[in-house]
């Protein structure tokens, strides 16, 4: 028999890889030049200051 905890563990990592999967299907891919004048357009990640992005977990009160 399989403890309560180790099966809401594996459970929650099976929903969380689902998740994952559901949320990659539905991102577009971009070609090369497509990627080029998203990035002119948006800059790039460096162009950034770290304080200005939000940790998903914390946001959602994980």
């Amino acid at each position: 028999m399989i403890a309560e905890e180790k099966l809401k563990e594996i459970v929650a990592e099976s929903v969380k890889e689902t998740m994952l999967e559901a949320f990659l299907a539905l991102v577009p891919e971009v070609s090369e030049e497509e990627q080029r004048e998203i990035e002119s357009v948006a800059g790039e990640p460096a162009d950034y200051r770290q304080k200005d992005f939000v940790d998903g977990e914390e946001w959602l009160g994980k």
